[in-house]
């Protein structure tokens, strides 16, 4: 028998910092959880994902978008969801068995500082978020988890306790990642090139809702709107125009469907000069008007 979890009207901040209000995980706070039960946690509408979670699934299954893109999760599968993703849980079975690991915002900076190349990891990883592994592999992932929560009780007086949690942490992820994108990850530019292309994403996250011109973005990075066209152009076969404009009618499409914001306080939200623009800027995205989409998802 299967739970129907119901649609709340805001996005909530789903912190990953503050683990600690679970009884039955093993933590280091303020860094990282893993933990096997979600009972304990409130997943009723939708969450803006303050941290990286990996899931196992061991048992039952669950259905859940994110970013508005729907995934089947079963057992034996592989799951991973990023810092600003837009997670709405939508069924769950009653005997759903997850192992989670769950990383801050602080801890995913420390980690990523020390991955070359690690925002054009997580971008391909987000186009496959989900796979189910042969049972072989999935039990070798397994013992990862369950290492990692070992580790994290054993090492609880150890001084070096966060290094030693922070490289297993590194390890699984990149287990993780191999199994959901395989052989797909290719390194291309050179580094200054991979640097300005992850600096970009990075501030594009960060200041989408507010500044929508290539023109800021490149002022930005130190580079004119014509090099940093034709480097991201180059690393991902978009434009920086179109990376902006995806973020934005993402965030669109959620306050549309999870809040009951009307059009102009969105228009106002995503810095718009006037609904007339937001919704010729929504249609070319969608196809439709914010109207019809939010007529069409009630």
């Amino acid at each position: 028998m299967n739970m129907r979890l119901e649609k709340t009207d805001n996005i909530k901040a789903a912190d990953l910092s503050l683990l600690e209000i679970l009884k039955q995980a093993n933590i280091v706070p303020g860094k990282i959880g893993v933990f096997e039960s979600i009972n304990e946690l409130d997943l009723s509408g939708y969450f803006n994902l303050q941290g990286i979670i990996l899931i196992l699934i061991e048992k039952g299954c669950c259905s859940l978008e994110v970013n508005m893109a729907m995934y089947e999760l079963k057992k034996g599968g592989v799951f991973a969801a990023f810092p600003g993703q837009i997670i709405h849980l939508l069924q769950i079975s009653k005997d759903f068995k997850p192992l989670c690991i769950a990383c801050s915002i602080d801890m995913v900076n420390d980690l990523t500082s020390q991955v070359k190349d690690s925002l054009q990891l997580i971008q391909l990883v987000k186009q496959t978020p989900y796979q189910q592994k042969e049972k072989e592999e999935f039990e070798q992932l397994k013992k990862s988890f369950k290492h990692l929560q070992e580790k994290i009780e054993i090492t609880k007086n150890n001084q070096h306790r966060y290094q030693i949690i922070k490289n297993l942490v590194l390890s699984i992820a990149f287990e993780c990642f191999d199994f959901l994108i395989g052989k797909t990850f290719v390194r291309q530019g050179g580094n200054r090139k991979t640097s300005l292309f992850n600096a970009f994403l990075r501030n594009v996250e960060e200041h989408h809702r507010k500044e929508h011109s290539v023109k800021y973005y490149a002022d930005e990075l130190f580079v004119t709107s014509k090099y940093l066209s034709s480097v991201i152009n180059e690393m991902s076969g978009k434009t920086p125009k179109q990376w902006i404009d995806e973020y934005i009618a993402l965030d669109a499409k959620v306050l549309l469907q999870s809040t009951e914001k009307d059009i102009q306080e969105i228009c106002e939200e995503l810095n718009f000069p006037d609904v007339s623009f937001f919704g010729k800027f929504f249609r070319r995205m969608t196809g439709m008007s914010p109207k019809a989409f939010r007529e069409k998802k009630d």
